[in-house]
């Protein structure tokens, strides 16, 4: 994973970051929301970790439905944090962590939540096993890891359909040309995994229960409990 490249990247969009998110995202109402609906099965949340966490437009939705529940905000890119700051300004719930997540203690047994959303992609494979260790190390019992991510095709011909359903939609939207050149520019840094394989490392990691609850094409959203 080139860490400098993903920052350079990210701090580059992170203007426009949140307004593009709807552009980019073809189920972004499904998307958000069913990863949101997830946590009606922790029966307790005070304490929540976003892995990744950009802007901090997942939280925001987490803050809504939890306005007591600490939030940390977790993200290597000084412009995104940056913007989650100011989008949390005044809200003592709201914690920040500039740092690179994917090396990161999180500590033991902190959190009732931890969710992630188009971040973890990033990692090779062999830090997403990592940091799902990590994860479910710093997670209370019965807590639960939410992830809305995106994933490799399990096929070649999978693959190819993902890849193109989603160029189609990026090019017929509303995004000037060089919003959609830079957008093509960056998911090749993207090292994206097969589900199957994330599922089976959730469960190698120790999780008792890891499904997938939520697709559109390549665009999952998945949890695992502890």
């Amino acid at each position: 994973m080139d860490v400098k490249k993903i920052q350079e990247q990210f701090n580059g969009i992170s203007e426009k970051y949140d307004a593009q998110r709807r552009l980019l995202i073809p189920c972004f109402d499904d998307f958000y929301g069913t990863a949101l609906a997830l946590a009606d099965e922790v029966t307790t949340v005070e304490n929540i970790l976003d892995i990744g966490a950009g802007t901090g437009l997942m939280s925001t939705f987490y803050a809504e439905k939890y306005p007591n529940a600490n939030i940390t905000l977790v993200d290597f890119s000084e412009d995104m944090m940056n913007k989650a700051k100011d989008r949390f300004r005044g809200n003592e719930h709201i914690h920040f962590l500039q740092a690179d997540f994917s090396t990161v203690n999180f500590g033991a047994e902190k959190y009732d939540l931890a969710i992630s959303g188009l971040a973890i992609h990033h990692l090779t494979h062999e830090l997403k096993q990592i940091l799902f260790q990590k994860i479910y190390r710093t997670l209370k019992p019965n807590a639960l890891f939410i992830n809305a991510d995106q994933v490799l095709g399990e096929t070649d011909f999978a693959e190819k359909i993902y890849t193109e359903t989603w160029r189609k939609h990026v090019l017929s939207s509303p995004l000037e040309k060089e919003e959609k050149q830079k957008t093509f520019e960056r998911i090749k840094v993207d090292i994206m995994s097969p589900l199957s394989n994330q599922l089976k490392w959730l469960h190698s990691a120790g999780f008792s229960e890891a499904n997938c609850f939520y697709q559109y094409y390549n665009f999952v959203v998945f949890a695992a409990k502890k």
